[in-house]
């Protein structure tokens, strides 16, 4: 069905154009093989002194986050000394970006771009509106939208809903798209083939051209997206708290198979890798780590990760990493090791700490950003 949007032609999906949705058996139905478990135990890494609900970054020997203290912090990976603090005028529960020797992200109607050698601030950008509501004021906050970058050009969806485009050299604002509907955009912003994605306020996924902001297509979802958007061979894949996981052609926006979880109760909120021909995707309420086939959404097993996962999966040599909190109590953490290739658990640290922030790898270790401020490190060639 096309639309007129600004004079163009979208193509607009609604739930009456999706395919019927695939059953996803009980978790009880199919799960490891082997429940022999190495347990280990994370070394404290660093301090920061308040929560940390931004994505970790890793590059060029530096580590990138936010915390709850108004604080944007690099710290050196080998001396794990600060390099650097900056100060934003809002909290940072978002992605950073690093790239061209800049790191970038967004917080509240703003983005920074700061030089990621020494945290100078090289432009702030402000999107003028009243809006001032943030994604969630949960106590289990999920992170803000995040950034895309491309090509010179860093794309945020400001608090209501519009999405703006910025030069990242000069600073100045190259085009703003305001919302259809307006209010907070909780999926982030990605960039995949020359176009932008992100799930509105109304829970309708938008494209948009990213070099003249015209809308491509708009696929009602009728869900809230607060995970990130995975991408693979020309089709994107998201999950909601609809309790469904979606397949979706990129370039046309058909959707090509939608799944949901047998008693339909399950939130899928920390977002999905592709690896071969497998989706594996974070379930919240029913603590797993879910595995489908990407091209049918037909179920092939489940992992178990103890509490919610509310964090995008890692990808390791054979292991998909997960760290799952539980958000009600906020003071236990499960970091687990699957090995995909023989079905088993390989390892898990157990913290007495919550995460709500992305871990990131780098150079053989992980890094996981926690609420008590801790940055807990786990070397990953364990034996």
């Amino acid at each position: 069905m096309l639309s007129a949007c600004g004079g163009v032609g979208v193509k607009v999906v609604t739930p009456a154009d999706m395919p019927a949705a695939l059953t996803i058996e009980s978790v009880e139905d199919k799960g490891l093989s082997d429940f022999s478990t190495k347990v280990v135990g994370p070394e404290l890494f660093f301090e920061s002194g308040a929560p940390i609900r931004s994505s970790l970054v890793a590059a060029d020997g530096m580590l990138y986050f936010g915390n709850e203290s108004h604080e944007f912090v690099a710290i050196d990976l080998d001396t794990r000394q600060i390099r650097w603090t900056y100060r934003p005028r809002d909290l940072v529960e978002t992605s950073p970006v690093v790239t061209d020797g800049n790191v970038i992200f967004n917080a509240g109607n703003s983005l920074y771009i700061l030089d990621a050698a020494t945290g100078e601030e090289r432009h702030r950008i402000i999107h003028a509106t009243d809006s001032t509501a943030r994604v969630s004021d949960e106590p289990h906050a999920f992170n803000d939208s995040y950034a895309a970058v491309n090509e010179g050009i860093a794309y945020f969806a400001a608090l209501d809903g519009a999405l703006v485009a910025v030069d990242i050299v000069s600073g100045e604002i190259r085009w703003t798209l305001p919302a259809e509907n307006p209010g907070t955009v909780a999926s982030g912003v990605d960039f995949y083939d020359g176009k932008l994605y992100f799930v509105d306020n109304a829970g309708t996924l938008q494209c948009v051209h990213a070099g003249n902001e015209r809308r491509i297509f708009q696929v009602g979802l009728q869900d809230r997206i607060f995970a990130p958007i995975c991408f693979d061979n020309n089709k994107l894949y998201i999950a909601g708290r609809s309790c469904r996981v979606y397949c979706i052609d990129a370039q046309k926006g058909d959707v090509v198979w939608s799944s949901y979880s047998a008693d339909k109760t399950t939130w899928f909120s920390g977002g999905s890798i592709v690896i071969g021909e497998t989706l594996y995707t974070c379930t919240s309420d029913e603590h797993t780590l879910l595995c489908l086939d990407k091209n049918t959404g037909a179920f092939a097993r489940i992992y178990p990760t103890e509490t919610n996962a509310y964090t995008r999966p890692l990808s390791y040599g054979e292991s998909v990493i997960v760290a799952a909190t539980d958000v009600y109590s906020l003071d236990r953490s499960d970091i687990t090791a699957f090995d995909i290739a023989h079905n088993k658990k390989l390892w898990v640290a157990q913290l007495a700490d919550g995460v709500l922030s992305s871990p990131v790898i780098y150079k053989e270790a992980l890094y996981v950003g926690s609420e008590s401020g801790t940055i807990y490190r786990i070397p990953l060639n364990l034996n």
